[in-house]
């Protein structure tokens, strides 16, 4: 093979390794950006989850707070009255109970 046989045949196979190297920057490229729709829509679908949680722990705070006024309020009740109290909530709430299983259940 001549000296200019080979500079071709070198060129030749220079040209082809730089387009299939084009070619996959390419395939490269629409990865990439592939990739960051994704964490683009990872990060929208966070906030969206982000947001739901505190509003329900907002909920769950109102919840606690009344269910705290209420233990008081029971415990309060249990101290300021004898026991003759206490014993009426505990038949008021087996009787509600019983009612409420007898309406249910019919």
């Amino acid at each position: 093979m001549s000296h200019t046989a080979r500079n071709r045949h070198r060129s030749q196979t220079m040209e082809d390794m730089e387009n299939h190297n084009n070619q996959l920057l390419g395939q490269l490229g629409n990865k990439v950006h592939s990739l960051k729709n994704l964490a683009i829509d990872i990060q929208s679908e966070l906030r969206d989850q982000d947001e739901t949680l505190n509003k329900m722990d907002s909920g769950m705070g109102n919840i606690r707070g009344l269910f705290k006024k209420t233990m008081s309020a029971m415990g309060e009740l249990s101290k300021g009255g004898g026991s003759c109290h206490m014993c009426y909530l505990i038949c008021f709430v087996f009787v509600f109970f019983i009612l409420m299983k007898y309406f249910i259940m019919g």
